[in-house]
Order: C-alpha cells, then structure tokens, then sequence
C-alpha cells in the first residue's frame, strides 16, 4: 500500500522549492555580473598606455573578481614591465602565503630579485619551489644560470646533476656541467662531458666549435683529428668539416694528411674548387710542384679562384726560373682554348711575372675577341695600371662608371686612377667611399681611400684606412704596405715607416717597385 502526502503540503513544498532556486540563481546571476565586469576593467588596463590607469584599472578588476589568480599575474606583470620591483615583491610575498607552490607566482618573485640584484635571494625562492617540483626543468636551468652568473660552481654542478637525473640526455646541461668543470681546471672531467654533449647533439656546430676549442687549448690533438674524421665520414655532404679537418692539417702543417684527405673526399664528392685550391697548395708545400700546377690549371675557369690560381702557378715559377714561365705561358697558349679566361689568365700570369707589356699584350688582343666583356676591360686596365699609365687606365674604366655605376672594381680603378694622378682627389674620395660601402672588408679599395686621404693631406685619416687595408691582406702586398710606410713617414714614424718598408721588400714583385722602395728604405735608415 503506498503512503500519500496530502495535496497541501505538496504547495507548500513546491514553493520553498522554487524560492531556494530564485535565491541561487538571483546569487549566480550577481557572480556573472561580477565576472563580466572584472573582464571590463581587464580589457581596460590592456588597452591602456598609462601605467598609473592600467594599475587602477587591474586593481578594479581583481576587487570584482578576487579569486581570479590571472589578475593578479597579470598586475604583478605590469609592474615588473613598469619597473615597479617593490610592489611586485609585496604582491608576490602576500600571494606565496597562501599559493606556495604556484609556480608563476616563484618566477615572479624569482625575477624581482634578479631585477633587484639579489641573485641569492633569487636562487632561495627557486630552491624552495624545487621542494614541491625537483622534476621542473625550467626553474632548475633558472637557477643553474644563477649559480654560474654567481661563479657558484659546486652549487650549479649540484643542480646539473639534479637535471641530469631528470633527463640523461640533456645536451645542454651537459655543456654547462662541461664548462664548470674546465673553470674548476678538471680537464679530463670536462672533456668527457663536452664529447657527451656532442654526441648527444651531433649536428650542432656551434657545439662542435666549443668542444674543438676546448680540445685544441688542452692539446688533445688525436681526439680533435679522430673526432673530425669521423664527422667527415658520417656527413660526407657537408662542405663545413671538410674545411675543419682541413684547417686543422693546414694549422699542423700535416701537408701529407692534408694531399690525403682531399684526394679522398674530392674522388667520392663533385669537386668543389675551394677543395682543389688546397689541394694544389698542399702539394705544394711538399715540394710537388708539377702536380700542383695540374690542380691549380683545373680552377683557371672558375671565377672566384683563377686569380687566386694563376697567382699561385706564377709563385711557382718565381721560384724556378724566369724563362721556365715564360715558356710555361707559351705551351699553355699552345693548349688551351682562346676563351675569355684564357686571355684573363695569361695577362694576369704576365703580371704577376713583372712581365708588364706581355701582359698588355694578351689582354690587347682579348679586348679585340671580348670588346663589351667588363672582366676583359678590367684585365686590361690592370695591365696599363701595371706599367702605371694611369691615363690610358682612365680612358678604359671612366665610361664604365655610367653601365656600372654601383660596381666596387670599376669605382676603385676610376677612383685610384685620379688618385694617382693627383685629380680630382674630392671625387675620388666619392667614388672610393660609395665601392667601400659595397665591398667594406676589401684590402684594395681600403687602400685606395687610404692613398686618396695621403694625398689630401689627412695622414691621420690616411694611416687608419691603409692599417686596415693591410691587416685584410691574405698575403702582404708590397705596394699597399709601401703605402702605409709612406703614411709613417709623413707622420715623422721613421722606425715605424723603415720596419714597413722592410717588410715590403720581403714581397715585391715588380723591379721598379723594388728599386723605389730601396731607395725610400734606404732614406728612412739614413735619416733615423
């Protein structure tokens, strides 16, 4: 049988019922009300530029919606941005009270510290958070880079190896536990945490910089040529540890490891003419001049390497015998196809011989195959500067500055040419000034400014371009170095200026080159 309840006091609990929900949703309604408006007041401080309103504006917000942790952030944010550092710590302590392991809440206060220059305080306030988050990689990595802005080694190393618990495989905690211990001078320790870093980030080349250095400063030198040649063995595609191993033979002189390694990576690789070149100046260096001469005839078509190689043939040469070049330069007219770099290559070769109107006279008759060619044109110029008629290299190389007036060799020649002329010396500076803008690490047209600024008197001036000039130069060049030594003496730096007239001895090529710098040398030491 079931049991009935009366129809009246059914009413009457419907209506306590409907009363208790109005209540609620009446109470609901205001917290959303409050909500809306918290998100008003935010909108307001986000868009606002004044930080005292957006401060005013965040503070509103936060009495309409005081559980809102975000608000907060976002106050203590605005104050850090503003540099408002003794409230944010005020806020930060107050909220730590109660949200002790609120991680955002740490890193503020973390970072007020810092901000403060309070590092230790800083690291105090990260410990502590580690207490309830050791697993946190963020604020571990924070506090470790405390320890080492401090030089706290034991206490980063402490923190490393927490890291390190975390993750073994941690690269950078690796190179950071790598470089504490070459500070505390444990070099054993350091080089195995260095080579664990590198192999757990193999490709990472700035990595692999830091642990050559480290190697090559600690003499570790079968490790650094073991560590490259496997590297050239894995990535035989990359050209860069080619170059490292390379550079390190070259550094050791092992020219034999050196002819080796090239003969090997360009038999398996498409042949790549930085390679050739030290390849041919390798067999060089152990007296395989032949053979050298064959390597460097490959670069001869290459445009950023045949002046480099016919250089390097010529340097051959010298060393040989003067007839010996001259009828190398005739067999090789006999061999080789009359193309643009053909003539290029024997007017430099002239030049470079001090065999000046030989020169012409190739690059003469390249003009006449190659009128319109500009490489032609500069060969050209360059042979008639060689037997230093500047006004014949005028006539070539002004009526290029129209077709090319942003070119750094055509300004340069124009530029030097009434330099040496004694010309227009004002729009030479221009000229020289907008090439150097182009090409500003360029030893040649460094030295051209600096000989425009001899001749306008600024030696000052002079002296600061043509030191840079020199310190640019892959090999030292006698005329440039001439220069500078001209500099010192018009500054009254005979011991200077004799030392650098020395020194340009040691290198020139042409005869009366020589001949003017003895007598300027021989000047300077009688006048000393």
């Amino acid at each position: 049988m079931c049991t009935t309840i009366p129809l009246p006091y059914l009413t009457k609990i419907s209506l306590i019922v409907l009363l208790f929900l109005f209540v609620n949703l009446t109470h609901l309604y205001a917290e959303e009300d409050k909500k809306t408006q918290a998100y008003y007041y935010y909108l307001l401080a986000v868009n606002e530029k004044d930080p005292v309103q957006a401060e005013n504006h965040l503070k509103k917000a936060i009495k309409c919606d005081p559980k809102s942790l975000y608000l907060k952030k976002t106050l203590i944010s605005l104050y850090l941005e503003n540099g408002e550092l003794k409230k944010a710590e005020t806020l930060c302590k107050k909220l730590l009270e109660n949200y002790p392991k609120d991680r955002e809440f740490n890193l503020f206060l973390a970072k007020v510290y810092i901000l403060q220059n309070r590092p230790l305080r800083a690291a105090s306030v990260l410990e502590k958070y580690l207490e309830f988050s050791p697993e946190d990689e963020i604020i571990l990595s924070l506090l470790i880079n405390i320890y080492l802005d401090q030089k706290d080694w034991n206490s980063a190393l402490i923190n490393l190896e927490k890291l390190l618990k975390i993750n073994e495989n941690n690269y950078a905690a690796w190179i950071y536990k790598a470089r504490i211990l070459k500070e505390q001078k444990k070099t054993e320790e350091a080089k195995e945490a260095y080579l664990k870093a590198l192999n757990l980030s193999p490709e990472n080349k700035v990595i692999l910089i830091e642990v050559l250095k480290f190697l090559d400063e600690n003499s570790y030198v079968e490790d650094i040529e073991n560590l490259l040649k496997s590297y050239v063995a894995k990535y035989p595609e990359d050209q860069d540890f080619i170059k490292l191993l390379l550079s390190f033979y070259i550094e050791k002189s092992a020219w034999e490891k050196s002819e080796k390694i090239l003969k090997e990576y360009l038999e398996n690789n498409k042949r790549i003419p930085e390679l050739l070149f030290f390849l041919g100046y390798s067999l060089e260096k152990q007296n395989k001049m032949d053979e050298a001469i064959q390597v460097y005839e490959k670069l001869l078509s290459e445009n950023n390497w045949k002046y480099e190689a016919s250089r390097r043939i010529a340097e051959i040469f010298k060393t040989r015998d003067k007839n010996e070049a001259v009828r190398y330069m005739e067999d090789f007219s006999k061999r080789h196809p009359k193309n643009k770099d053909y003539y290029i290559f024997l007017a430099n070769f002239a030049e470079l011989l001090d065999l000046c109107e030989k020169g012409v006279e190739y690059a003469e008759e390249g003009i006449k195959a190659y009128p319109d060619d500009l490489d032609m044109i500069l060969t050209l110029a360059s042979g008639y500067a060689c037997l230093e008629d500047y006004k014949k290299v005028l006539t070539l190389v002004e009526p290029l500055l129209k077709k090319y007036p942003k070119d750094p060799f055509v300004l340069n020649f124009v530029g030097y040419s009434y330099v040496e002329l004694g010309k227009n010396l004002d729009e030479a500076e221009k000229l020289l000034l907008k090439a150097l803008q182009i090409n500003p690490l360029d030893p040649y047209i460094l030295d051209s400014l600096g000989w425009c600024y001899y001749k306008k008197e600024d030696i000052d001036l002079a002296i600061q371009y043509l030191e840079k000039a020199v310190n640019r130069l892959s090999e030292d060049e006698a005329v440039i170095v001439e220069h500078l030594a001209d500099a010192y003496t018009k500054k009254g730096d005979k011991n200077k200026a004799c030392e650098l007239y020395q020194r340009a001895l040691k290198v020139v090529t042409h005869k009366r080159d020589k001949e003017r710098i003895e007598k300027k040398f021989e000047s300077c030491k009688s006048s000393k």
